[in-house]
C-alpha cells in the first residue's frame, strides 16, 4: 500500500469510531455501564495511546505525550472492571488527545514511510476497539451501529466439506501473528450447515427444555449454568424469529449443537469450509462470530510479533476460537483466517452459533 492509501485507512477507521460515539452524553461515556467493560472514553483514548506508541514512538522515534498514559491505557496492566476508578482522561481531553496523534501520524506519513503492517495493525485494533464498545453500548441498552441488526437467515441444510489437505493460516501482509504461520492441515470429510442457528431454532431448544437437559450439557457447561442459573440469552423468544441468534457463550452453542444432535466444528473445519465451499453457506462472514470447539492455541512454528502480549498470553485451554466476524466486524478484519477468542461463558460479544457434523 502506498502511504496515502495507508493514511485513508486510518482516516476510515476514525470515521467508524465517530460515528459510534458522537450521539453519547459524557455521562455515557465516563460510565462503567458493566464489569466486563470499559468505560467508553477509556476505550477511546487507549485507541489514542497504542496509536502514538507504534506510529509516533515505535515507529517514529518521538517521545511520549505523557508517561503516565503507558499505565492508564495499558491493555494489560488494568482489568476491565478497574478502569473506570482510574484518574483517565475526561472525553473533551481525550478526543483532543485523538486528534493531536492523528495530525502527528498524518503528518509523518506525509512525509517518510512508515511499516505497512504497524499502520494496518494501528487501524484494525481500532476497527476491534470498534466492536468492543458496540458490545458495551448493547449490554447498556444504547443504539449501536448501522445496520443494528444482523442479516435474517434464509438457507437450509448442510454441505459436505471433503476430507484431505488444506492451507491452515494467512500470508496477507495484515495478518496477525496469531493467523501465521500458514500451514497443511489434513481432515476427514465433515459436514456443515449452510445456515446459522436462528433465534427461532434457539427457542426451539429453550422451549425443549434445553437448560434443564443435563445430557446436552459438558461438565463445565452445566457447572457454569448452575453457578450463574443461566437462561436464555436476552429473550430469544421477542427477537426476530429469522435472524441468527447472538450473545450466547460457548456452553451454550456447544449445548445447542448437542440437542439438535450435532456438533460445534473446529476452527480447522470451519476455516477450510469457508475456503472451499464458502459460496454455499449462507453468512459465513459478518452475521455473527461463530464459536467452534477449538481452544485458542498458535500454530506450529508461531512466532509472536509484533509483541507477545497480543496473542501468547490468552494460549490454552481457558479460551475458544471464534471465526466469522458478526454484523459488527468491519470487512477488514472478517477475513476467513482471523481469529476471535473469548472465555466460554463470555455472552456480551456479538456471537452465535453453525454447527457441524460427522459423515
Amino acid at each position: 500500500m502506498s502511504q496515502s492509501e495507508l493514511a485513508l485507512a486510518l482516516e476510515r477507521a476514525r470515521r467508524r469510531t465517530d460515528a459510534l460515539l458522537k450521539p453519547l452524553a459524557d455521562e455515557q461515556l465516563t460510565r462503567q455501564i458493566s464489569p466486563l467493560q470499559s468505560p467508553l472514553v477509556w476505550d477511546l483514548a487507549h485507541i489514542g495511546h497504542f496509536e502514538e506508541l507504534w506510529l509516533l514512538r515505535r515507529n517514529g522515534g518521538r517521545n511520549a505525550v505523557s508517561s503516565e498514559y503507558d499505565d492508564l491505557y495499558d491493555a494489560s496492566a488494568h482489568a476491565r472492571d478497574e478502569r473506570g476508578r482510574l484518574p483517565i482522561l475526561p472525553p473533551e481531553a481525550a478526543r483532543a488527545y485523538l486528534r493531536d496523534v492523528r495530525e502527528a501520524v498524518l503528518a509523518r506519513l506525509a512525509e517518510t514511510s512508515l511499516d505497512e503492517f504497524v499502520v494496518g495493525m494501528v487501524v484494525q485494533h481500532e476497527l476491534q476497539h470498534a466492536e468492543t464498545m458496540a458490545q458495551t453500548l448493547a449490554l447498556a441498552g444504547l443504539p449501536g451501529p448501522e445496520p443494528r441488526r444482523p442479516p435474517e437467515v434464509e438457507a437450509s441444510g448442510d454441505v459436505v466439506v471433503p476430507g484431505g489437505s488444506f492451507t491452515l493460516g494467512a500470508t496477507d501482509p495484515w495478518a496477525y501473528d496469531n493467523e501465521r504461520p500458514a500451514h497443511a492441515v489434513d481432515l476427514p470429510t465433515f459436514r456443515i450447515d449452510r445456515a446459522l442457528v436462528t433465534n427461532a431454532d434457539y427457542a426451539a431448544f429453550v422451549e425443549a427444555g434445553g437448560y434443564r437437559d443435563r445430557d446436552a450439557w459438558s461438565e463445565e457447561g452445566w457447572a457454569w449454568r448452575e453457578a450463574e442459573g443461566a437462561a436464555a440469552p436476552l429473550g430469544v423468544d421477542g427477537l426476530p424469529p429469522r435472524e441468527p441468534v447472538q450473545h450466547v457463550s460457548f456452553h451454550e452453542a456447544e449445548a445447542y449443537a448437542r440437542w439438535a444432535g450435532k456438533r460445534l466444528p473446529t476452527e480447522a473445519e470451519w476455516e477450510k469450509a469457508a475456503k472451499t465451499v464458502g459460496e454455499e453457506l449462507e453468512h459465513v462472514r459478518g452475521a455473527v462470530w461463530q464459536w467452534t470447539a477449538s481452544p485458542f492455541d498458535g500454530y506450529p512454528g508461531f512466532r509472536a510479533f509484533p509483541y507477545p502480549e497480543y496473542s501468547e498470553p490468552f494460549f490454552g485451554e481457558e479460551y475458544r476460537v471464534l471465526r466469522g466476524g458478526s454484523w459488527v466486524t468491519d470487512p477488514l478484519v472478517a477475513r476467513p483466517t482471523f481469529r476471535n477468542w473469548d472465555l466460554p461463558q463470555r455472552r456480551q460479544i456479538f456471537s452465535g452459533v453453525r454447527c457441524a457434523r460427522d459423515v
